[in-house]
């Protein structure tokens, strides 16, 4: 019973946001002078990497801190610039160190989750400007005997950013394991400080830059589901079909993945997750004179991402789950004339590592 139940511990931390939100990309606050809009590369999947909680008549305590790294090929040219592709440089690069609580107690759990975010820097903890703490407050109930429901308050602030935003979601496990998987959708509420190169009413032909507070907002849904086969004793296979969808007032963004994961458990103690995430579709839209208009996309093949990943269960209350992953991907790149570079296809190739720690206290 203990080693099916650290399975389905290291199978949920894949289910729920774990790339649940690759965010997958949130709305730009801080748009570059040369009118480039980019998407914030982030990823929320890891938020929810905790061990499952077992249904008790008593409270129960988990802990977890975690380290998280993205790390692009700065080479890549995916900046517009006038009549060219420039290089993005390090700006995307980011480190997330995070640490959160659960409490359970027969069908409810509760859970708090703080994650400091630096942001230009695989692998430094140097504080910038882009830096962000993001505080996660999260309640699940176990309405139905094979769902459960949630609500979730994130508040994330940097020092020229805050978001609030507010979830519902759903988890269900229906016909011994056919049927599985997650759906969220939320609402965001952003404010920040928002450049803009204008001409000076005085003076024509002098340009300036304009310091204007931003307010924004948008909805979005991202779900993963599909069946479980076990293929022997100790191996399975977890195809699944996931969506997301972002509609913001500078941007849309829609995605469909075909993921494949095959775990081992190894032993009592090991088990491993391969798994291949397969764009079908992606599509970005920025807005273009009150009108949203395609900037890039990705069709099938463009882009592929492939995973490693372990649960190791050192105790009964101690285990950890570590992750590498790498990412080959192509946007390609449209209507040049209304938003710079050149249209056609440029590499937005990374790499992404994880080590995290749990713990059950009692």
């Amino acid at each position: 019973m203990k080693k099916s139940l650290y399975l389905l511990a290291a199978l949920s931390l894949l289910g729920t946001n774990v790339f649940a939100k690759e965010i997958v990309a949130e709305p730009v606050v801080v748009t570059p002078i040369s009118g480039e809009v980019t998407e914030e590369n982030v990823n929320e999947e890891t938020q929810i990497m905790t061990m499952v909680e077992v249904p008790e008549d008593k409270w129960s305590f988990n802990g977890r801190m975690y380290l998280e790294t993205e790390n692009f090929d700065n080479s890549s040219k995916i900046v517009r610039g006038t009549d060219k592709m420039n290089a993005m440089g390090s700006g995307d690069d980011a480190l997330f160190w995070g640490t959160g609580i659960s409490a359970s107690k027969d069908k409810l759990t509760l859970d708090l989750n703080v994650e400091r975010r630096y942001i230009g820097g695989a692998y430094s903890f140097k504080d910038g400007t882009n830096d962000r703490t993001r505080v996660d407050w999260k309640v699940r109930y176990q309405l139905l005997e094979n769902q459960g429901f949630h609500v979730k308050y994130r508040n994330e602030k940097g020092d020229s950013f805050r978001r609030e935003r507010f979830e519902l979601g759903t988890d269900w496990n229906y016909f011994n394991n056919m049927f599985a998987g997650w759906f969220v959708v939320g609402h965001d509420i952003d404010r920040g400080t928002k450049y803009s190169l204008e001409e000076d009413i005085l003076n024509p032909g002098d340009l300036f830059i304009s310091k204007k507070n931003n307010r924004t907002k948008g909805n979005y849904w991202e779900g993963d589901f599909g069946p479980s086969f076990k293929v022997t004793e100790k191996l399975s296979i977890n195809p699944t079909l996931y969506t997301t969808g972002e509609f913001y007032d500078d941007y849309e963004m829609v995605e469909t993945q075909l993921r494949i994961m095959t775990p081992y458990q190894v032993n009592d103690k090991l088990t491993v997750m391969p798994r291949i995430r397969i764009t079908l579709d992606k599509t970005f839209d920025s807005k273009d004179n009150g009108d949203y208009t395609r900037n890039w996309e990705s069709s099938i093949g463009d882009r592929m991402r492939y995973e490693l990943m372990a649960n190791y269960v050192f105790t009964e209350q101690l285990s950890t789950f570590v992750g590498v992953a790498y990412e080959a991907a192509k946007r390609d790149f449209k209507n040049s004339d209304k938003f710079g570079g050149k249209d056609g296809k440029e590499s937005c190739n990374m790499w992404w590592g994880y080590v995290g720690l749990n713990y059950k206290f009692n």
